[in-house]
């Protein structure tokens, strides 16, 4: 694809991720995101078969850079560091990028496009809850957590950091302040999850 095509199929995909969240997936069409960017309605279809396509691919596009963050905490020395690091990572990703983040984890869950973790459709984990299991795993084989089904572990932590994003990502967190408090509040309430876990 050309510099020019990469440009008009990430056009398509920022146009099509708003309109789903303006209207939902039942109302977004691709005339309107052939408008939206700036392009024939045809033009569309060089780049996606239909709806569907488009719209999982604006879903895979917000795993994709979620996973990007998700991979800065692999840098961290220890496993207990490298678990700190990927809840840091995962607010991070959602205050950098909250539209992305309402797609891939606050879609409507019969949404068709409501991908995220923890399981695929054949079973196995989405990577990146595969990344966070792998990460309880390192923890419990080091000591820091106490050893026990590392996917029900895993789940009770993307439950506690999710909850605690998407409260304040639908303004239902306001009294907590300013973005500054509300990351304090974040982590002070991360090591306190931490330090439960502990054997």
């Amino acid at each position: 694809m050309t510099i020019e095509g990469d440009e008009t199929r990430a056009r398509l995909l920022t146009a099509a991720r708003d309109l789903y969240l303006e209207v939902g997936s039942a109302r977004v069409s691709l005339r309107e995101v052939a408008r939206r960017s700036g392009v024939s309605a045809a033009a569309v279809y060089r780049h996606f078969d239909n709806k569907q396509a488009l719209l999982q691919q604006v879903c895979g596009e917000g795993f994709r850079i979620f996973a990007s963050y998700l991979m800065r905490a692999l840098a961290a020395a220890t496993p207990a560091e490298r678990m700190v690091s990927c809840a840091e990572q995962y607010l991070s990703f959602a205050v950098e990028n909250p539209r992305d983040y309402r797609v891939i984890f606050m879609s409507d869950a019969d949404d068709v496009i409501a991908l995220g973790p923890p399981h695929l459709d054949d079973g196995t984990h989405d990577p990146t809850f595969q990344f966070l299991v792998d990460r309880v795993k390192e923890c419990m084989a080091a000591k820091v957590i106490a050893r026990g089904d590392a996917d029900e572990v895993a789940t009770l932590i993307w439950s506690h950091v999710h909850g605690l994003v998407s409260l304040r990502l639908s303004g239902l967190l306001g009294r907590v302040g300013n973005d500054a408090a509300f990351a304090r509040l974040y982590r002070h309430s991360v090591d306190k999850l931490l330090a439960g876990l502990k054997p």
